[in-house]
């Protein structure tokens, strides 16, 4: 049974008094424990499909205009805003491209990830163990100097570990990674990326992972979803997507990638 469904997902923004389609009535499912990617160039509307999951379409911004997200049996988006409050971070959480756009700059890495946890954490436990303990599960030793750092005073790599502790602390059900590493050196990058699938695993998350990288996707994914210009066009199996595409725009992409590379990341 899918953790979460989507049904006929419309969405638009407005800019400049010029409406902007970003999702034309896509539908997918998400199974528990699972990886599905999102790929897609820019302007293919995979980050507003996170912001849709999450709920965090900006009214002054852009409008969900049909469909649904079915997750445990209600609809998310007739949700209140303070039903979607007691959903987002504990059932479903995120992860940033650029851990500045989450980091306030102005609070310590553990007061921000306390924050995260204040209103969902059981009576009687200690807020900054359980702050340090999240640092730990990020592959942090020096817990204590990170927990009292500003965003400033921390690295892109140790920001963005930073960031996905506080989207891990609640222990939600999903995950997603929307470009997670895309600031990243490339050796950062892959320890961010091995970071994610640890706790996938260890946590029993299921993940969205949300990139515009061909190969990221074959190395790290369950199913694949390739997404243009608003649509679906092709989704399935990792292996048998990348190895078989159908559409000719997939089929451009596949083409696009070294083949000595495609290979190792599908074998």
């Amino acid at each position: 049974m899918s953790i979460i469904t989507v049904h006929n997902l419309s969405v638009h923004y407005s800019r400049d008094g010029e409406i902007i389609p970003a999702l034309r009535n896509i539908s997918f499912e998400i199974e528990p424990g699972e990886t599905l990617a999102i790929v897609g160039e820019s302007g293919s509307g995979k980050s507003t499909v996170a912001l849709s999951l999450m709920g965090l379409i900006l009214p002054y911004e852009g409008k969900i205009t049909g469909g649904e997200i079915i997750f445990d049996g209600r609809n998310l988006l007739v949700q209140s805003q303070e039903q979607w409050r007691s959903i987002r971070g504990k059932d479903i959480a995120i992860v940033l491209q650029d851990p500045f756009s989450s980091l306030n700059p102005v609070l310590t890495a553990g007061e921000q990830i306390a924050e995260s946890v204040r209103h969902t954490l059981v009576a009687g436990n200690d807020i900054k163990a359980t702050v340090l303990n999240a640092l730990r599960e990020t592959l942090f030793t020096d817990t204590e100097r990170i927990y009292a750092s500003y965003p400033h005073q921390l690295s892109g790599g140790q920001r963005q570990r930073v960031a996905i502790a506080m989207a891990i602390i609640n222990h939600p059900r999903i995950l997603i990674a929307d470009e997670p590493t895309t600031a990243l050196d490339v050796t950062t990058q892959k320890e961010v990326l091995d970071l994610l699938v640890r706790l996938k695993q260890e946590l029993s998350l299921t993940m969205v992972f949300i990139t515009h990288n061909l190969a990221l996707a074959a190395m790290r994914a369950d199913r694949v979803m390739i997404m243009r210009e608003g649509t679906i066009v092709e989704s399935g199996p990792t292996a048998a997507v990348f190895r078989h595409p159908h559409h000719a725009y997939t089929q451009a992409l596949v083409a696009a990638v070294p083949r000595l590379k495609y290979r190792e990341h599908i074998k």
